[in-house]
């Protein structure tokens, strides 16, 4: 059995090194802006799909693959990843003391020589950020890589995560964005010997 990650987030790979099995990393390359949708969710359904299916059509054999899409919504304007510092800047200044939504789009992908299963859907988070003040968004934007993160910021890491008052809803689909808890279900659906058979083990 493979186990293939199809994103370049090391959040993700960070989450999925916790996990028994051994990943490997495959990014998937996309043209995100050909996708139309009718809303986030639906949005980021279909980026985490087309990134899962690119992905597949490369693997032989058995294997499970794996991909998502976050991004973050506040009042109403999707955020995704600025591009510069200074774009960054606005989209802290724009959530600061507003809720948000985190929406995360997954798509996991069984494949065997005989059989092939999805499973696409998306889940959301609501969050919601203190009120920051100049300097605590200057010095965030000094020390951390934002450019990397939707709406700028990354609640996987500690500064990220200062940065908010409360989340609710899947933890490791806001703070990495990839929903463990349905991955390892996936998973377990599809492993005869389940996920502390030794066979299937990274660790020591």
């Amino acid at each position: 059995m493979q186990f293939i990650l199809a994103s370049q987030s090391p959040q993700r790979a960070r989450l999925l090194a916790s996990l028994p099995y051994q990943f490997k990393t495959h990014p998937a390359r996309i043209d995100e802006s050909l996708i139309t949708f009718k809303n986030p969710r639906d949005k980021a359904k279909k980026i985490a799909l087309a990134k899962a299916e690119e992905v597949a059509k490369t693997v032989t054999g058995e294997a499970i693959i794996v991909a998502a899409d976050t991004f973050c919504v506040c009042r109403g304007k999707i955020l995704e990843k600025p591009k510069t510092k200074a774009e960054a800047r606005k989209m802290l200044k724009f959530q600061s003391g507003w809720e948000i939504q985190a929406i995360t789009g997954y798509a996991f992908i069984y494949k065997n020589s005989h059989e092939r299963t999805i499973k696409n859907s998306s889940v959301k988070t609501k969050a919601s950020f203190r009120q920051l003040s100049s300097v605590e968004i200057e010095n965030y934007i000094s020390h951390q890589p934002v450019l990397t993160w939707s709406a700028a910021f990354s609640p996987a890491y500690d500064a990220g995560m200062a940065l908010l008052a409360w989340s609710k809803g899947n933890l490791t689909a806001f703070t990495h964005g990839l929903p463990i808890d349905l991955l390892v279900k996936f998973i377990n659906q599809h492993l005869k010997l389940g996920v502390n058979n030794k066979h299937y083990s990274n660790k020591p």
